[in-house]
């Protein structure tokens, strides 16, 4: 399993796409899985903008982990979101089969960030709800990855700023290293 990390805007979604297209790996994202979901306690949530909890969050990865062949690869976005959800995942990974095999840790400038989110024209995308966004992820994030590191799984800093394909470049050859040690 390969872990997905950057803050709003680094580019993960479009990188971790063309990765599993290349590779014929699967993509999972919390998000989509939440908006994919049959339960009516998540789409209540979705639509009052509460937060999903973590023991739901980790039950819905879960279910989704369960439906995935053992031998194909996954990309995570989107989780673990806080220290709780990382030791979930490393603790209950094994009852899945699957081990975390690297982290992408995708670095883009705050200014590039926030202009890059500026530039899509969402009502949210305004300076400041993007700052605030931003505090949040280094917040939150730098624990997560600190643990991470800490259970010995390889942390790979990417930069995100360049052409989609030189970005996608680095990226490929970080996690065919990683994956081929």
């Amino acid at each position: 399993m390969i872990l997905f990390f950057g803050p709003p805007g680094s580019g993960k979604s479009v990188q971790g796409e063309m990765l599993v297209k290349r590779n014929a790996w699967q993509w999972l994202s919390t998000g989509q899985l939440f908006r994919d979901s049959t339960n009516p306690e998540i789409h209540k949530r979705l639509a009052t903008g509460e937060l999903i909890d973590d023991e739901l969050t980790n039950q819905v990865l879960a279910e989704a982990l369960q439906s995935i062949s053992v031998d194909k690869i996954v990309v995570l976005d989107g989780y673990p979101r806080n220290i709780d959800q990382a030791r979930w995942l490393v603790e209950n990974l094994p009852k899945h089969k699957r081990t975390i095999d690297c982290v992408v840790e995708f670095t883009v400038p705050e200014e590039e960030l926030i202009k890059r989110l500026s530039d899509r024209g969402r009502a949210e995308d305004i300076r400041e709800v993007i700052e605030r966004r931003l505090a949040i992820y280094h917040e939150k994030t730098t624990p997560v990855l600190d643990f991470l590191k800490s259970q010995s799984i390889p942390v790979l800093p990417i930069n995100g700023v360049g052409s989609v394909e030189t970005v996608h470049g680095q990226i490929q050859d970080a996690v065919a290293a990683c994956l081929h040690k």
